[in-house]
């Protein structure tokens, strides 16, 4: 589709601001912030709108990574994207954390298997074929069963998690050149995000949801939450 999307991504350490046109990037910003999203990406927008020479009323979407990822990241993108979408009455579109990384590390004629690192000895995981169709929904699972999602054929192993499910892929009797590791960071890009955004048909900004896929590692304690001992 010739669309003009705004994208963020704060789904994991990293935060990232693109502005897409009809398959061109008009301007980009990329930050490894490991926290502090909330300060640091309303300023990165304004940036890459000004570099864009692009009006808000010029978009047609606004883009967003909807998880999984880590709790504080993607709430406070997700905030970010409805109010612009709201304040200038824009549609939006959202991108899962292991489409946009599978999406970068995609090449040749191998399957991807995006994995995230979920903290708690644990996953994020996906596995897309090689046209980059998900073969199975996302999934968190520990660390030793990693092997439960790999592809069928050559694969290519892609994101934060990938040094961590290393040890768990490669076994003696993995066949040479079956497995391969993305020399890349394994952080997403909004600039993917906008990519995969342009062919897909926005939606209304209220029916975007995150996708968790566990509870936060941090909860408020009882009291904080008006709970009681006799709750």
């Amino acid at each position: 589709m010739r669309l003009t999307i705004l994208a963020l991504d704060t789904s994991t350490e990293a935060c990232s601001v693109a502005c897409w046109r009809w398959g061109e990037v008009l301007a980009q910003d990329y930050a490894h912030l490991g926290h502090g999203h909330a300060e640091a990406l309303v300023p990165m927008v304004a940036s890459v709108m000004a570099e864009s020479g692009l009006c808000y009323g010029q978009l047609d979407a606004i883009a967003v990574t909807i998880g999984p990822g880590t709790f504080t990241g993607l709430r406070v993108g997700l905030a970010a994207a409805r109010g612009l979408a709201l304040a200038s009455s824009k549609p939006m579109i959202g991108v899962t954390t292991l489409e946009a990384i599978a999406h970068a590390a995609h090449s040749d004629e191998r399957s991807v298997l995006a994995v995230l690192d979920a903290r708690r000895s644990q996953l994020y995981a996906q596995a897309f074929d090689p046209m980059l169709m998900p073969i199975g929904p996302p999934s968190v699972l520990p660390l030793q069963n990693i092997q439960s999602l790999r592809p069928d054929g050559p694969y290519v192993v892609a994101g934060t998690g990938a040094a961590l499910a290393r040890p768990h892929l490669l076994r003696p009797t993995t066949p040479e050149g079956d497995v391969m590791f993305d020399s890349g960071d394994g952080f997403p890009r909004a600039v993917v995000v906008a990519r995969i955004a342009s062919a897909r048909e926005p939606l209304p900004a209220t029916t975007i949801r995150p996708i968790y896929l566990r509870a936060p590692d941090a909860t408020l304690p009882k009291i904080a939450r008006g709970d009681t001992a006799d709750a």
